[in-house]
């Protein structure tokens, strides 16, 4: 699953669909396994159940490898209330979703969970989302994905095709800047400072470069494919508007694995991506405090949601059609099914879930749709 949310390119519809494993290779006791040789190995810390015994990907030897945890089968749990899916096992019809390549994960998650316990098909897409929004304005999609609040412009379009829709808060991303554990200087730095890294030309190749009291070493970059929202969020508040300006010469990559690897192989690296991800890797690569103009701060649930983490933490939405929502009778059992299971599948999007005052609101907006 992680393999193919990692793979989706921006401007393509991913179709989210439930695949089997016709037959899996015998585990010796002891031994690691390379990628593949299970399921593919895609993420660190990825959890799965073979013949009785669980098995967790984790680095080693430079690569993803298979290795027993020491646990039954089925000790893996996910985080919120039990959910009785034999509810949704007669649900049939189909969903379009579409925008935010950032939020995209988080709803594929939910999708292909909701088609295993049901009998539906949907279809996923990544536009991004202004494309995604004028797709949901137009009446062409049920929902729509978004890494920010529609703007009075999409609103407009709504409003003039007649498209009422309900606005839900489902999570709360914080991007982390990262470097090696071995890094002692660069406790914190300024917004102004990775704006003089990452911004278009920049000729920042080493530390001292950033700080003349930083030591004189190597920065190699590690950062989001250009296809990611990841990439065009951190372009815009770092380098400023238009977004998606950035220096080129750095790795690029749609695999938050890579820079993960990449932070840890070299002791002047510098890296961003999720927060949540970044709690699977701490022993790897160490968080950087960052000062917005309201001093250094370190990326967490309390200090994103008290609005002192910026400008890298931000609100994720999911827009959807009111009329669809009671004319497509698979969209309210989805959106049951995705609030329940929030908490769970934010984790495994590598997103921070809502405080309790926001489940609420979600709660009733969730009511108000189902009338």
């Amino acid at each position: 699953m992680n393999n193919l949310l990692g793979k989706a390119v921006r401007g393509f519809v991913v179709v989210v669909m439930i695949t089997s494993v016709i037959s899996e290779p015998s585990l010796a006791a002891g031994k690691e396994y390379p990628v593949g040789n299970l399921l593919e190995c895609g993420s660190r810390n990825k959890l799965v159940d073979h013949q009785g015994l669980q098995y967790k990907c984790s680095i080693s030897g430079g690569g993803l490898k298979w290795k027993k945890t020491g646990l039954k089968a089925g000790s893996t749990t996910t985080a919120g209330p039990a959910v009785d899916l034999s509810k949704f096992k007669d649900v049939t019809g189909s969903i379009a979703i579409d925008g935010s390549s950032t939020v995209g994960p988080l709803t594929t998650v939910a999708a292909e969970a909701f088609q295993k316990a049901s009998q539906t098909k949907i279809t996923v897409g990544i536009s991004g989302t202004g494309g995604g929004a004028t797709k949901f304005c137009n009446g062409e999609i049920d929902m729509a994905n978004a890494s920010a609040p529609y703007s009075a412009t999409q609103r407009e379009l709504c409003a003039k095709n007649r498209v009422k829709f309900t606005e839900l808060r489902v999570a709360t991303d914080a991007l982390t800047v990262v470097v090696n554990p071995k890094n002692s200087w660069a406790q914190c730095l300024t917004v102004a400072q990775l704006k003089k890294i990452w911004e278009p030309g920049s000729k920042v190749k080493y530390w001292n470069q950033v700080d003349p009291t930083f030591p004189r070493i190597m920065m190699p970059l590690f950062g989001a494919g250009t296809d990611s929202g990841t990439f065009e969020y951190f372009t815009e508040v770092i380098n400023g508007k238009p977004a998606r300006r950035s220096r080129t010469d750095y790795t690029p990559t749609e695999d938050d694995n890579v820079t993960v690897n990449g932070v840890k192989r070299s002791t002047g690296a510098l890296g961003y991506y999720g927060l949540s991800y970044f709690k699977e890797n701490t022993d790897i690569n160490k968080a950087v405090q960052i000062d917005g103009g309201k001093g250094c701060v370190s990326p967490g649930l309390e200090a994103v949601l008290a609005g002192t983490y910026v400008p890298l933490a931000r609100p994720l939405f999911v827009y959807v059609n009111d009329a669809k929502a009671k004319s497509n009778k698979a969209v309210l059992p989805f959106l049951e099914f995705y609030t329940l299971q929030l908490d769970g599948l934010a984790e495994k999007a590598k997103f921070l879930p809502l405080t309790a005052p926001q489940k609420v609101e979600l709660d009733k907006a969730i009511k108000a749709l189902k009338g």
